[in-house]
C-alpha cells in the first residue's frame, strides 16, 4: 500500500504489542493507517460497525491506500485535530504529529479531570479510541 499523503512511498506494517495488532506506518512522513480489520480485531463485539461521523466532509487530496475512495475527515474527540476515514474499507488515516498532538492533549485533559469517558458522537467507537491511544503509546519510532 502506498502512503495517502505521500503517494510514492510504500506503508510499513508495525506492530502493536498490547493490542495483538499491525497498523500501516509511513516511514516518510510519520502517517499511520489503521486498517477496519485492525481495529475490529481490537474493539469490543458491540462496537464492530464503523461508522463515520455525519459532519465529515470529503477530502479534496487524500485517497484511500486500501481502495482508492477518497478518505473523509472529522475532529478526533476533545481535540482538533483532524483524522481521515475511507467510508468504502473503513480504515483510518492520523497525518504525522497528528498521534502525537492527541497524545498531549488527551493527557492534559486526562491530569485537569476533563477527558471524557469515550461518550462520543457520530459513530466513533470506544474501542476505536482506545486501540488508537494505545498505539499512540507503544510506538517508539516518531
Amino acid at each position: 500500500m502506498r502512503c495517502p499523503k505521500c503517494r510514492d512511498t510504500n506503508l510499513r506494517e508495525v506492530r502493536v504489542r498490547s493490542a495483538g495488532a499491525t497498523i500501516d506506518h509511513c516511514p516518510r512522513c510519520k502517517g499511520v493507517w489503521f486498517d477496519a480489520q485492525e481495529l475490529e480485531a481490537v474493539m469490543d463485539v458491540a462496537s464492530k460497525e464503523l461508522d463515520i461521523p455525519s459532519k465529515a466532509r470529503e477530502s479534496e487530496t487524500l485517497s484511500c491506500p486500501r481502495c482508492l475512495s477518497r478518505l473523509f475527515h472529522f475532529e478526533y474527540p476533545q481535540t482538533l485535530v483532524r483524522v481521515d476515514m475511507c467510508k468504502e474499507c473503513r480504515g483510518l488515516w492520523l497525518d504525522g504529529g497528528e498521534f502525537t498532538e492527541i497524545k498531549t492533549i488527551r493527557k492534559s485533559l486526562e491530569k485537569r479531570g476533563k477527558l471524557e469517558e469515550y461518550a462520543l458522537p457520530g459513530g466513533v467507537k470506544g474501542g476505536l479510541l482506545r486501540f488508537i491511544d494505545a498505539a499512540i503509546d507503544e510506538l517508539e519510532i516518531w
